[in-house]
């Protein structure tokens, strides 16, 4: 799926909700009142979240999102590929800098991004490692950071939702109070003094249920991303290395990096170097 697409849909579902969340809960109420089974934890917490329900529906499906995106844009294939690293490691071996440039401009992947940004510190045809290995951290830098924001938004909204439902529990132990100071613990008030301290309970409950699954997929995309940043790196290790390799000459199919020296044959009536004097004749 485009990413591009993916972004815009994201938003859109995210206005859609924000100007409208009743209808999510009118459709969960449909869906229950349907089924004529009793009432389930679900329909209790909608029920008793109140005007909490409209931050906890967009935290929820903000979440959910995030997690389908960063299920399919975190995946090796999406950065690296084997098929197209090898033509480009082909073509510096060869020290044939644009060749290497062209094919990383044609294949879109961030590892061809980051090997890209170092080529183009090449000038004439002077091989800077310096220069080099700075390009590749600069390029690094920017191109890997980009996937990271989208998976640091699931820490974002894990740390929020909890948030969220400690302000309506204190709403409601507040609201509670208020009715034990003026009404006394009797009668109806006693119950309406539960009914407060009930919704604000209720709230720290789908804070946590929001929370808790978006935490978890937070540190698995994060462990499942730094095995790929060490995979990136790599690859970029290696072109440096091959570079280096290649302009000594450690790719030269005829002497294959190494010189060869034939030892030279004595004239006739000469010793050779270091063998005992000949007897005279």
């Amino acid at each position: 799926m485009n990413k591009g697409f993916t972004r815009i849909l994201f938003i859109l579902t995210l206005v859609l909700v924000a100007l409208h969340p009743d209808y999510l809960v009118a459709f969960a109420q449909a869906q229950e009142s349907a089924t004529g089974e009793k009432v389930s934890f679900l329909s209790k917490m909608v029920d008793n979240l109140d005007l909490f329900i409209y931050p906890f529906l967009i935290l929820l499906l903000a979440g959910i999102t995030l997690m389908t995106y960063n299920g399919i844009a975190i995946r090796r294939k999406a950065f690296t590929k084997e098929e197209v690293i090898e033509p480009i490691m082909q073509e510096l071996q060869q020290l044939n800098i644009d060749g290497a440039i062209a094919l990383c401009e044609q294949y879109k992947l961030p590892v061809t991004s980051v090997l890209k940004g170092g080529l183009a510190r090449i000038q004439d045809d002077e091989l800077d490692i310096e220069s080099i290995e700075k390009g590749l951290e600069e390029s690094s830098g920017l191109e890997l950071a980009k996937p990271f924001i989208w998976i640091n938004l699931l820490n974002t909204i894990g740390s929020i939702a909890p948030m969220v439902g400690l302000l309506g529990t204190v709403s409601g132990m507040i609201g509670a109070f208020d009715v034990l100071a003026t009404d006394g613990a009797g009668g109806d008030a006693a119950k309406e003094m539960a009914g407060n301290i009930g919704a604000a309970l209720w709230t720290t409950a789908a804070g946590l249920v929001i929370a808790i699954p978006t935490l978890i997929s937070y540190f698995i995309y994060k462990n499942k991303f730094g095995t790929i940043v060490a995979d990136v790196n790599r690859v970029a290790g290696e072109m440096v290395f091959t570079l280096v390799r290649a302009a000594r000459g450690g790719f030269d199919e005829e002497g294959g990096g190494e010189e060869y020296f034939e030892e030279p044959t004595p004239e006739p009536g000469l010793s050779a170097p270091g063998a005992p004097p000949m007897p005279p004749a």
